[in-house]
């Protein structure tokens, strides 16, 4: 099996049209004669640093996956590392007011994108419906965070677009964030619901029914800041990780000719 990364300069092996590269990018290193080297069917001495073994967790499919989130984008030109920088600033800034918004009062999270969750919030709740009551009130949480996931390993999968994936998990970060104050709210159910009416005047809501049945309600702004502090670091994270790629597309890229 090819590795997922080089074995010489550990850079990650790419994807283009035709299917994998065929030789490392950076050092030239053809792979073909790694594998060989690798068996010992060749006796190149060249191939002696080459066919040292790669790490165990670059093997298989997610090796490379995981490998290929160390690549930046390979066709983006300057006009779009820009329109990229500009778009993950903007991401930087809307990340505050989740960040450092109150999950008791909810006040952050009365926009636009709280909206977007919520279609795939009520998408969930129909999915999780065969699997028992637990589950199909669970499912409203896990398919507003599921989207962004399938949104971010889409962006690498199909387009090899780590800038496009830092996106999708900001989305991510943002999204478990949006969760935050219907678990700080379990035992007051002072928010309003899809409808109208609070949880108090409409008998509950989702994260009252699952802190209540695992028995763990008197914890729920405890938990609610600890889901904003995770979705905080996610968020922060994302845009690093974006900004990161930008900066080393535009390496490659090298002066404008």
């Amino acid at each position: 099996m090819y590795p997922a990364a080089c074995p010489k300069c550990t850079t990650p092996r790419l994807r283009g049209p035709g299917g994998p590269a065929v030789s490392c990018t950076r050092c030239g290193l053809v792979f073909s004669k790694w594998v060989e080297a690798r068996s010992g069917r060749s006796s190149d001495p060249d191939d002696e640093v080459a066919g040292r073994p790669v790490p165990a967790w670059r093997e298989g499919r997610v090796g490379e996956f995981l490998a290929r989130l160390a690549v930046p984008p390979q066709s983006m030109g300057s006009g779009s590392r820009i329109a990229h920088g500009l778009l993950l600033a903007a991401l930087f800034l809307y990340s505050w007011p989740f960040i450092l918004g109150d999950v008791r009062t909810a006040d952050a999270w009365n926009g636009f994108l709280h909206g977007v969750n919520l279609v795939f919030h009520e998408a969930g709740h129909m999915l999780m419906i065969p699997f028992g009551r637990f589950m199909h009130v669970l499912g409203g949480t896990l398919g507003q965070l599921a989207m962004p996931l399938i949104v971010a390993v889409a962006f690498i999968v199909k387009r090899d677009d780590t800038v496009g994936a830092s996106v999708g998990l900001w989305w991510f970060g943002q999204s478990l964030t949006d969760c935050a104050p219907y678990i700080a709210d379990a035992r007051k159910l002072q928010l309003e619901l899809l409808g109208g009416g609070t949880g108090a005047e409409r008998d509950g809501h989702d994260w009252e029914y699952l802190l209540n049945t695992l028995g763990i309600a008197q914890y729920d702004i405890l938990l609610g800041n600890l889901v904003k502090l995770a979705g905080g670091a996610v968020m922060l994270l994302a845009v690093a990780w974006g900004g990161w790629m930008l900066l080393q597309a535009h390496r490659q890229a090298g002066p404008p000719r």
